[in-house]
């Protein structure tokens, strides 16, 4: 169904109850009284949609008196929900909503062009109670499009190769069946819903060189027939900063949903969106300025060393160190350097982390920019003014303390680089739309993009001086311990002497 007709049932939807059958009179009373749950509207993204969820008998009683074009596939997964309830119970629904279909204006160009259009779709409220079924006995075939040799779909663009199909064609098979986590019933895997394509209004069971093959019993329409095939595309919404950097969530547009009645508002209804989603990150290139403020921290050490020796000064390792890099003047080089960059890149990187999209190479950036950044700004709190003294024994529990945590945190984000950090935006972060006030002007060109409110630079910062007063802690309870041990040994030598 083409947007504007399906906009103006939106309208007309309203209308006097005289347009309906006495059969479609009954259903309605019959979910009225059964407080089945029926709404109509214009969701966040502009797109009017028509929904009622009920049990799986009320939601058929629907389909069949209505005569909905609901696919094959879709009407006989809900038949299996009626005939065996008891292998999962679940609620059902129906609903309308306007998608996008992508079709090629330019033979051979990889460049599709796109329309909306409307269809059904029918789901379970648990994604697990959906049967993987087939349809190749459900629904025979006729050639709609005789192409003479040429596969329609041997050009198509990358998006059209992320969620399965519901039709045979040369397209790279994606598993429709994935596993899956606390869900309900406490099963492994899950069935996702199938993306479909039409011709001439009729939807498509095959593609290949012969031709375009549609379902027997549709009857082609001319107005669909001048876009000739249409693929359904998935919805791209991106997360993107405001440094334009973006986050492609690309979703499996057949949206499934739990639909609940708000406790809290009588007049509302709650939904909770149960979507399959493919996540990629935009490329961006790399710096070396953390790797290299390591590297002059290392060559600046071994001069260090080479000066000391020179010399012919017993220091220990430590105090070497300390002698230039401690409590030297390139401390403030290096803390300039890493705070620069932290800076100028919070936002990727606090982007990256929420979202599970940070690269190996990007965390052992930010790994060398924790070890540089807190090792820095900590041996220049503890600079003093004039002659450069050394503070040994804190450098000898402060190097430890920055080893450990330099490896727990390599460690830990190794661990997580695929996991999605999401209290990273809930706690420290803003999603604007272009819409709203000051969202015009951060977010540019986008519809959306994420503002965070605290640079990484501050909260390295607060772990810094974290890891500094633990470090002086330990320093002071060493010094403790060491002095009562040195005035137990007076003591007993004393005893001795007596």
């Amino acid at each position: 169904m083409s947007k504007p007709t399906f906009e103006e049932l939106q309208v007309t939807a309203v209308s006097p109850e005289s347009t309906l059958t006495k059969e479609a009179l009954a259903v309605a009373d019959a979910l009225e009284e059964n407080k089945a749950i029926c709404f109509t509207g214009i969701n966040e993204w502009g797109s009017p949609h028509t929904i009622i969820s009920g049990e799986a008998q009320e939601v058929l009683n629907i389909i069949t008196t209505l005569q909905m074009f609901v696919a094959p596939r879709m009407l006989r997964e809900l038949e299996l929900g009626v005939e065996s309830p008891e292998n999962c119970r679940t609620k059902w629904t129906v609903n309308s909503i306007l998608r996008r279909y992508m079709f090629q204006a330019i033979s051979n160009s990889i460049e599709y062009s796109s329309i909306s259009a409307a269809d059904f779709s029918v789901f379970p409220d648990y994604t697990e109670c959906r049967p993987n079924i087939s349809v190749e006995t459900l629904v025979d075939s006729r050639l709609a499009l005789s192409t003479n040799g040429e596969d329609r779909l041997a050009v198509v663009p990358d998006i059209a190769k992320l969620f399965p199909f519901d039709f045979a064609s040369s397209l790279a098979v994606v598993p429709n069946v994935l596993p899956a986590e606390n869900t309900i019933y406490d099963v492994s895997h899950v069935t996702q819903p199938l993306f479909r394509a039409y011709y001439g209004g009729c939807r498509v069971r095959e593609v290949n060189t012969t031709g375009i093959f549609v379902e027997d019993s549709c009857n082609n329409t001319a107005h669909w027939e001048l876009y000739e095939l249409m693929i359904q595309a998935p919805d791209d919404l991106p997360v993107c900063s405001t440094d334009n950097i973006c986050v492609r969530n690309f979703y499996n547009s057949l949206w499934e949903w739990v639909t609940q009645l708000d406790l809290d508002h009588k007049n509302r209804v709650k939904v909770l969106l149960n979507v399959f989603r493919n996540r990629f990150g935009d490329t961006v290139q790399i710096s070396v300025l953390p790797g290299m403020v390591v590297v002059q921290m290392l060559l600046m050490g071994i001069i260090s060393c080479y000066q000391v020796m020179s010399h012919k000064r017993s220091v220990l390792l430590t105090q070497i160190w300390a002698y230039r890099c401690q409590n030297g003047r390139m401390q403030l080089l290096y803390f300039a350097e890493v705070t620069y960059h932290l800076v100028s890149n919070s936002g990727v990187y606090y982007l990256g982390l929420a979202t599970g999209t940070l690269t190996v190479e990007s965390l052992s950036n930010l790994t060398l920019c924790f070890f540089a950044f807190s090792y820095s700004f900590v041996n220049m709190l503890k600079a003093r003014s004039g002659e450069q003294q050394l503070a040994r024994h804190f450098r000898l529990a402060w190097e430890l303390i920055q080893l450990v945590m330099v490896s727990c945190i390599a460690s830990a984000l190794y661990s997580f680089r695929a996991t999605s950090l999401s209290f990273i935006i809930d706690m420290n972060g803003e999603l604007l739309r272009k819409t709203s006030d000051g969202g015009a002007a951060l977010c540019k060109l986008r519809d959306s993009c994420v503002v965070f409110k605290h640079n990484m630079a501050l909260a390295l910062t607060v772990v810094s001086l974290g890891l500094d007063f633990v470090a002086a802690g330990v320093t002071m309870a060493a010094y403790d311990i060491r002095t009562a041990l040195s005035r137990c040994a007076i003591r007993q030598g004393l005893h001795r002497l007596q």
